[in-house]
């Protein structure tokens, strides 16, 4: 059980840790429609693809930390 609760932990850790190296112009769409109209700010920004990959990449340490101590 603690194994479990310490892969979310640090999953979560590492994944906003890394969410929040991601660059400003990374996270903004490319959209002629949404730059050019009055739309607001939260619209301009797609955060779907680094919200994946960020957690993908802090899963991938979290579990390979765990790994190498806990085993």
């Amino acid at each position: 059980m603690e194994t479990l609760f310490s892969l979310l932990l640090l999953t979560t850790l590492y994944g906003l840790t890394f969410l929040s190296l991601f660059p400003d112009k990374y996270l903004r769409k490319i959209s002629h429609f949404n730059h050019h109209k009055n739309v607001p700010e939260y619209l301009k920004f797609s955060l779907s693809t680094p919200i994946f990959f960020s957690f993908l990449m802090g899963y991938t340490l979290a579990s390979a930390m765990l790994y190498f101590i806990a085993v």
